[in-house]
């Protein structure tokens, strides 16, 4: 059964972030060490704790603060897909716009932005996609050359952009073993008709009341849209947690992640390893109880032991 908790609290003022950011959590004490992989092209930075016995459990990019996972004796890991070095390649000289062409309207937001309705979100996919399936995968490859760690408990954390990200890698790649999701949504048509990112709902930008997206974008996003692969999530335990007031990812888009993720579990008789919470009066910040959910979350699933628990 899917595990709902409709927490009503104060609302929280709005981030000073950008939309689908995370501030940077400061590196806490720890073991660390970094690595260039892939001839430059991806750094990963790896914590490991003073304490404990390895190998240990890694949640990459972790959504909680580090030192409260390594305290618990987990490790963490992040990468960074350096894609300043496609800098030279882009240097061509491009045609001047016509004076029409740089007057036309924009759709939508932020990386989400675009000429037309047709191609809304476009490269922002195609970025989670080079992270999901070329980037991660080596940084797995890499973290499973490490004898401190334990291969078979690596999780992924993601929230808002790490959140799609999290999710596409979860939907192909069978060696992560848990994930928390937070802020995000699996159903990528829902999210570019509805996010306040992306087509918002307005009927300027739909076409008799209905999205209509170029034809190979069509087809690019039901080749890589989680909810069509649902069924490859189970049996790995999965905590969902967004925000009922969130503009940038609509509740009703993660509604219908989270009822396509229960059945996926439900049919696999596992439906106690999907996790839902969606917080009441929040947006996209969501509370500080949102952290301990999380914290517990890993600790259960990454079989950390008791004595460790609740640490820091």
């Amino acid at each position: 059964m899917t595990v709902v908790l409709l927490v009503g609290t104060a609302a929280c003022k709005s981030a000073t972030t950008s939309p689908l950011q995370l501030a940077p959590d400061p590196t806490p004490p720890g073991r660390w060490s970094e690595a260039s992989i892939e001839n430059g092209w991806i750094t990963v930075t790896v914590g490991l704790p003073h304490h404990g016995d390895g190998p240990y459990a890694v949640v990459l990019n972790p959504i909680v603060p580090a030192r409260l996972l390594l305290a618990r004796g987990i490790g963490v890991a992040r990468w960074r897909t350096n894609w300043s070095l496609l800098e030279p390649l882009s240097n061509k000289e491009e045609p001047r716009p016509t004076a029409s062409a740089a007057n036309a309207r924009k759709v939508g937001v932020w990386l989400l932005q675009s000429n037309r309705p047709g191609n809304v979100g476009r490269a922002y996919f195609q970025i989670i996609s080079q992270e999901a399936h070329q980037s991660l995968p080596r940084v797995i490859d890499h973290l499973r050359t490490m004898p401190d760690i334990d291969a078979g408990r690596l999780a992924i954390n993601g929230s808002s952009t790490g959140g799609f990200t999290a999710l596409q890698a979860m939907a192909e790649e069978p060696r992560l073993a848990v994930a928390v999701v937070q802020v995000a949504s699996g159903d990528y048509r829902c999210f570019l008709r509805s996010s306040s990112l992306a087509l918002d709902d307005r009927g300027e930008w739909l076409v008799d009341g209905r999205m209509v997206l170029d034809d190979d974008y069509e087809l690019e996003i039901a080749a890589i849209d989680p909810i069509g692969r649902a069924g490859n999530f189970p049996p790995r335990p999965l905590l969902l947690l967004n925000g009922a007031e969130d503009r940038a990812i609509p509740a009703a888009c993660v509604h219908r992640t989270a009822q396509a993720l229960e059945a996926a579990y439900a049919e696999q008789e596992l439906p106690d390893r999907f996790e839902w919470v969606e917080f009441e009066e929040h947006g996209h910040t969501l509370p500080a109880e949102a952290q301990e959910v999380i914290l517990d979350f890993l600790e259960r699933r990454l079989s950390v032991p008791k004595a460790l628990r609740g640490r820091g």
